[in-house]
């Protein structure tokens, strides 16, 4: 009998501690947003820069920085003058103006996009990469690229709680939605799904062009 009740009483604590431990937690607060979704832009030198990954080889990654010449600046709702003109032109351009609703987000660097959208990605090498890939042809169709946009789900119409969809596809199946919005911080980026069959050594020329008609261009040297 001693045993039943020392576990009778056992189980009592442990529910009440379970239901006074349940009764603390809530579900957190999100500030809400009432207007546009996407409150901050950037904009400055688009920069490509490159690390080694021990699966996938060369990584290229493409974010934002400054020179001596031009410094990062920011768009939000803020902003006042020709810099507010500029965000609200953005919210227009993305479709961005009503959302109503809580922000999960709200201090991730997901929040902070790029003023501009991308119209074509392409890399070639200087060498042979593979039987199928000759110096100078487009290795889009073996690049991996790699990057978070809320795009889709501001376009659906804030279908559903926010999210940033994951586009991770080969260079060649990009669509535009894959794009457009993208984290000023670390916009996208490209990785290999296979290694050369020779020239482990290749100079890389990385095509970028934005929605402004400006092409840039980056060459790397990587080794596989």
């Amino acid at each position: 009998m001693k045993l039943k009740i020392r576990t009778l009483c056992t189980s009592a604590v442990i529910v009440a501690a379970t239901l006074l431990f349940s009764g603390c937690l809530k579900d957190p607060e999100y500030p809400i947003i009432d207007g546009p979704y996407i409150q901050m832009y950037y904009d400055g030198v688009l920069d490509c820069q490159m690390t080694y990954v021990d699966d996938r080889g060369p990584c290229l990654y493409f974010d934002l920085t400054s020179s001596d010449d031009i410094s990062i600046v920011s768009y939000n709702s803020a902003s006042q003058g020709d810099k507010k003109a500029v965000y609200d032109s953005l919210c227009i351009k993305h479709s961005d103006t009503g959302y109503h609703g809580p922000d999960p987000f709200s201090n991730e660097p997901v929040k902070k996009c790029y003023a501009k959208d991308f119209t074509s990605i392409s890399v070639v090498s200087n060498k042979a990469f593979d039987a199928d890939h000759p110096a100078g042809t487009p290795l889009n169709d073996i690049i991996v690229y790699d990057a978070y946009s809320p795009y889709r789900w501001i376009k659906s119409g804030y279908d559903g709680d926010p999210y940033f969809y994951h586009a991770r596809v080969l260079l060649s199946g990009v669509a535009p939605e894959d794009m457009t919005q993208l984290c000023a911080l670390s916009m996208f980026t490209l990785s290999f799904w296979k290694f050369p069959d020779f020239g482990y050594e290749q100079t890389l020329t990385i095509t970028v062009t934005t929605d402004d008609g400006v092409v840039h261009e980056f060459e790397k040297e990587v080794y596989f």
